[in-house]
């Protein structure tokens, strides 16, 4: 795929800056307040540009700066988890609920635990990952059990659990894949993301390599249809929690790919 030209990266930085200032405005003037948007809104918000900063500025190979904004992204991404979960949160008391912030859904929560592995900060996984769980109605979603599974056994390895639980809860993910026929779309996502972290708990260099490279192929479909044209495209923040998990395991990645920049490794 062709990189993008550095004044569009800019044109994005100075797109994410303006969205960032808006919230920041909406939220003074107590936008949320009147119009009865959940205060969960303004961190995801804040989440969402921070995250295409990191990207950017990874493109840019300006690494400190992508660090802090994906820092910041995690920062805010967490925080209705906390607002939900976490009772010593000084915002605990403007939380909805995470059913109808709309900000703590299946989908965001896998994201937020990949970026939360991008980053790999010992000290911020602490303190955030406990917080970062799922509803019981997600938890419950059978149709969904292989995303469920990718989400448990992630906070499981996130927070140094028992590797034989993150085994049982991949392999059973990734029987029920092969099981039940497989038609693209999340489903295929989640078969390559779990795959890709079973050979890192089991230790398999050979197989971690080959799953990776599965999962760098089906993200690239997804840069050439849903998310082309977006920063996003550019760079694959879940594989870089991959590459990063892979080398807490003793696993190396010495492979070169454009989705994966050496200023996020």
């Amino acid at each position: 795929m062709t990189q993008p030209k550095e004044a569009t990266i800019r044109e994005w930085i100075t797109e994410c800056n303006y969205q960032l200032s808006r919230i920041e405005q909406l939220a003074k003037e107590g936008f949320h307040q009147k119009h009865n948007i959940p205060q969960e809104s303004v961190f995801h918000g804040r989440s969402e540009c921070y995250t295409e900063l990191a990207i950017c500025y990874a493109l840019l190979g300006e690494r400190a700066q992508s660090t802090e904004a994906l820092t910041q992204a995690i920062m805010n991404g967490v925080m209705p988890y906390r607002m939900a979960y976490d009772n010593q949160c000084e915002l605990h008391h403007l939380s909805v609920g995470p059913e109808k912030s709309g900000c703590v859904n299946l989908a965001l929560t896998h994201s937020l635990l990949l970026k939360i592995a991008s980053l790999d900060d010992d000290a911020l996984t602490r303190e955030s990952v406990p917080f970062v769980q799922l509803m019981e109605k997600d938890m419950n979603d059978s149709k969904s059990m292989e995303m469920v599974n990718t989400v448990q056994a992630l906070r499981n390895i996130l927070t140094h659990g028992d590797d034989s639980l993150s085994k049982s809860l991949l392999q059973s993910a990734l029987d029920n894949s092969l099981t039940h026929p497989i038609k693209g779309g999340w489903r295929a996502r989640s078969y390559t993301l779990n795959l890709c972290l079973f050979t890192i708990v089991t230790r398999d260099q050979q197989s971690f390599e080959k799953a990776l490279q599965m999962n760098l192929k089906d993200y690239e479909k997804g840069a050439k249809g849903e998310i082309r044209g977006t920063p996003e495209a550019y760079i694959s923040l879940p594989a870089v929690g991959l590459v990063k998990l892979a080398k807490r395991y003793g696993l190396s990645y010495e492979g070169k790919h454009p989705l994966l920049p050496a200023s996020l490794l």
